[in-house]
């Protein structure tokens, strides 16, 4: 069983996107904690009605792990941090790589190797002589490769009928319809070669294959690294092409399902997760003790 500095021990929350609920995590975290002895608490935050002067969950748990992104998740973490509840992620790191234009640009200025990226209107960028084709377009808040558009030359993006009022711009490298996922979890970091989920020929693909394990190289732990400190997110994964023999963050995004990987990756999230709740733990102070004979006479002496 878990143990820490709490009397009873620690009681953790899991708020959660009612979509995220059938898939891998955070079901699996929310099993292994529970194996653990740890007390979990799990609330949906699509169908959580809350007193934002008496919020739930405040006074419930010592600790809550966020998985999502929806507005109403975010004010409800925000909510929870206000009231002095730990969280994992807090909505600031979780926001931070939801705006994927604000996102780009903190890749850009940490230089970890990215696209470059446009936004503006489609008509706008149909005056960029600067901008290259084949052309991939997605929403500003989307994931899931939501709302994704290739557009091979300046009068396909002309008819291409654009759902939002901006649109994030980026060239489309086509390789071989392959890309690498990194997961990062804590300090641990694998990589998954799978199919991208844009086909060669520009097509979303519906439910990508999660691909396979591969080796981690100095480059990916590095790019890793640098996306932990920047993002300030300990459970996240990372999309790269490979471009030139050489990897380029497309996405960050917080708390993936880490599919294909060959390990067991609950127990890592578990780690990860028991870690940041034991950082929490109420500091006990530490008995007062006299100093020694000699240490007092060494100190009589000095003065």
């Amino acid at each position: 069983m878990f143990t820490s500095r709490w009397s009873t021990g620690p009681r953790v929350g899991v708020l959660v996107e009612d979509r995220y609920l059938a898939q891998a995590q955070p079901a699996g975290l929310v099993a292994r904690l529970q194996q653990r002895g740890v007390e979990v608490v799990v609330h949906v935050a699509d169908r959580l009605p809350t007193d934002l002067g008496h919020p739930t969950m405040v006074g419930e748990v010592d600790f809550v792990v966020a998985r999502g992104r929806s507005p109403r998740l975010l004010s409800l973490l925000r909510t929870l941090e206000t009231n002095g509840v730990a969280v994992l992620h807090d909505a600031a790191a979780i926001a931070a790589v939801v705006d994927k234009a604000a996102m780009s640009a903190a890749l850009w200025r940490a230089g970890i190797p990215t696209p470059r990226t446009w936004l503006a209107t489609v008509a706008e960028l149909q005056t960029l002589a600067d901008v290259p084709f084949p052309l991939l377009l997605k929403p500003l808040y989307g994931d899931n490769a939501r709302g994704i558009e290739v557009v091979t030359d300046v009068a396909d993006l002309a008819g291409l009928a654009w759902p939002e009022p901006v649109a994030l711009a980026q060239p489309f490298h086509r390789g071989d319809g392959h890309d690498i996922k990194l997961y990062v979890a804590g300090g641990g970091v694998w990589a998954v070669r799978r199919p991208s989920p844009i086909d060669v020929d520009g097509s979303v693909r519906a439910d990508p294959d999660p691909g396979h394990e591969v080796p981690v190289t100095d480059e990916m732990v590095r790019i890793a690294s640098a996306c932990a400190e920047v993002f300030g997110l300990s459970l996240f994964g990372v999309d790269c092409v490979e471009v030139d023999g050489e990897l380029m963050v497309v996405e960050v995004n917080e708390y993936p399902n880490y599919r294909g990987l060959a390990c067991d990756a609950d127990d890592f999230l578990c780690e990860v997760v028991l870690d940041a709740v034991a950082a929490t733990a109420p500091q006990v102070p530490a008995p007062r003790t006299e100093p020694s004979v000699g240490a007092r006479s060494a100190l009589a002496v000095a003065r």
